[in-house]
């Protein structure tokens, strides 16, 4: 009986001890657990903010990778653990729309995110028209010798400045300008001029204060006034540029280039451009734009160009260049990688 007793008390008492030593098992585990999952958890928030922090600070090896067909990657290590992120476009359609993967690992624990970001361009300048004159009586002219003539087209043309199927609800008017007066002299040009309209009046044309700051702030490169190009290549349709003249310009040779032109004085091309996104050309004082070379190929200025100045500021077209519209060029210049601010759409853990 006494033996019987002893048995089941040494049993009762291994039992219980059994049951405290499990708990304390569990409660390390739970807490071991528990850790490894934050530690993985902040490794993968610290990857994102590097990330963003990144973007945020137009670092070129991520920026340059969020066009269609590409993706920004990359690989830390800390916390004595590691994190992998990626970002690309959600579609290669959507160039407003980047979706951003997140792998975290510490020691056995993988923590994943993912978050949506949506991209808005800094101020882009509305165009209205494949030419417009923010010149108030602005000197406007289009010749050309032996039959050959410049033309500015309205019509809405693809980014290598193909014309797009016709009629095309994108297509606009040739010519944008101020004043009802500018109209008559322009129109005497109608022959060279195609669009919905030949000239529009418009008074909400651009304002370069608005806008130029940040281009000229992002510029890839810059000229001194006075510059004479005589040859060039201004980034390409996956990495455009923004390129600015800091006073008068003379592109004397071939110049190719896509993306933002911005020249803050007079603009004169004798050689051949064949430039894919936005000229802008401004200037306190009078301005000029002369245009007298040309080329072979299919346009010269793919997107739309912009001109604004005082009155007495000239335009004036001797050669055969073609400015003609296009959407999908001006498109690929709003999407500037260095231009964009982004925002968090949802985040998801």
């Amino acid at each position: 009986m006494a033996f019987l007793l002893v048995m089941g008390l040494s049993i009762a008492v291994g039992i219980v001890t059994y049951t405290v030593n499990r708990s304390k098992n569990q409660l390390v585990e739970n807490v071991t657990g528990f850790q490894k999952y934050t530690t993985a958890r902040n490794i993968a928030h610290t990857g994102i903010n590097m990330l963003l922090s990144r973007m945020d600070s137009h670092d070129s090896a991520i920026l340059d990778s969020l066009v269609p067909g590409k993706k920004a990657a990359m690989v830390t290590n800390f916390l004595a653990g590691k994190c992998t992120v990626t970002a690309q476009l959600a579609s290669p359609s959507a160039l407003d729309t980047i979706d951003v993967l997140c792998n975290a690992w510490f020691m056995d624990t993988t923590k994943y995110m993912k978050l949506r970001l949506r991209r808005k361009p800094v101020p882009f300048p509305v165009v209205g028209q494949a030419v417009g004159l923010r010149v108030p009586n602005v000197n406007f002219k289009i010749s050309g010798a032996g039959g050959v003539y410049g033309f500015i087209d309205g019509r809405n043309h693809d980014e290598n400045g193909v014309l797009t199927p016709q009629p095309d609800t994108a297509n606009l008017p040739g010519v944008g300008v101020l004043n009802p007066a500018d109209t008559t002299d322009i129109l005497t040009y109608a022959d060279k001029i195609n669009g919905t309209r030949d000239v529009v009046i418009d008074s909400t044309l651009f304002d370069p204060a608005v806008y130029v700051d940040e281009y000229i702030n992002a510029a890839n490169i810059t000229y001194n006034d006075g510059s004479v190009i005589s040859s060039a290549t201004w980034g390409t349709k996956t990495d455009p540029w923004i390129v600015y003249c800091k006073g008068d310009v003379h592109i004397s040779g071939t110049v190719t280039g896509w993306g933002i032109l911005v020249v803050n004085g007079d603009l004169r091309v004798s050689g051949r451009i064949d430039f894919h996104g936005l000229v802008i050309a401004y200037k306190e004082t009078v301005i000029d734009v002369l245009e007298t070379g040309g080329g072979s190929k299919i346009s010269n200025i793919i997107g739309g160009m912009l001109v604004a100045g005082p009155a007495g500021s000239s335009f004036e077209m001797r050669g055969n260049h073609t400015t003609v519209y296009s959407k999908k060029a001006l498109e690929i210049a709003k999407y500037i990688s260095k231009l964009q601010w982004y925002s968090i759409l949802y985040w998801y853990e």
